[in-house]
């Protein structure tokens, strides 16, 4: 069952970090509680394997914190209780290391960027577009994985410092970058091409990012070693790894590590 996550930390963390904000719920009776911290862009896929996974572990109630993969490895370094974390790049996985709580990680999926504008209007075709002096363009912060992805692949296609002079807000991760494309308070974003569907996909458009078609996105996912239910965190590893973390992957878009 996907439920606000809790945390005795909860106050250590928001000074720690800066969250936003915490909730608890208590879990349903009995039941054990698998953390599973994931990126932001992963919502749908993981979602997807949630019930699955619950029907083949009676008793297990799956508690998922999506948030930046940035934000997650700091709440991890800080303490917070995670059994799982899945994210959007190598970087923010070996942040979360540093704090000698994380198992070996692997590459479980792939993505490519895409830049979002709005449905109704046909300027941007490109990359070079986002480098036209007065066009407003919204990216994910520089350590977001997909704002790291994103000045990369500016750069590879020699328009980073145009675009990044027409940057009119940086957020915390992709959902905020398609927001501000949606409300009109941008003309472009960039993002992961996962992200553009859903319940904006009649106000969005993605357009090719090309020339950057080596700038490829990986995700990771490792257990936590310190994991007080370990067999669970490993399963939980092994079927998004497996084939049927594949297939609900791939359904969302996501690539074949």
């Amino acid at each position: 069952m996907t439920r606000p996550r809790g945390s005795a930390l909860c106050v250590v963390l928001l000074a720690a970090v800066g969250l936003g904000g915490c909730s608890s719920s208590p879990g349903e009776a009995g039941k054990k509680e698998l953390h599973v911290s994931a990126a932001m862009s992963l919502k749908e896929a993981f979602t997807d394997l949630e019930a699955g996974f619950e029907a083949e572990h009676p008793g297990v109630d799956l508690v998922f914190n999506f948030a930046g993969s940035q934000i997650l490895a700091a709440q991890i370094v800080a303490g917070a209780p995670a059994d799982v974390f899945a994210s959007a790049d190598r970087a923010q996985m070996e942040r979360a290391a540093t704090s000698n709580r994380m198992l070996p990680a692997r590459v479980f999926a792939r993505n490519h960027l895409v830049i979002v504008a709005p449905a109704g209007d046909p300027s941007i075709q490109g990359p070079a577009d986002l480098a036209r002096p007065g066009l407003r363009l919204v990216l994910a912060g520089e350590s977001v994985p997909v704002g790291a992805y994103a000045r990369e692949a500016l750069q590879r296609v020699g328009v980073r410092d145009a675009a990044l002079a027409n940057v009119v807000s940086n957020e915390e991760n992709v959902r905020g970058v398609l927001g501000k494309v949606a409300a009109g308070e941008a003309d472009a974003g960039v993002v992961y091409a996962t992200d553009v569907g859903g319940e904006l996909a009649g106000e969005l458009r993605a357009v090719a990012f090309a020339g950057a078609d080596d700038v490829v996105p990986a995700y990771e996912i490792a257990a936590l070693a310190d994991s007080p239910q370990p067999a669970l965190a490993g399963a939980f590893v092994e079927l998004v790894a497996g084939p049927a973390g594949a297939a609900a992957l791939g359904k969302r878009g996501f690539l074949p590590p």
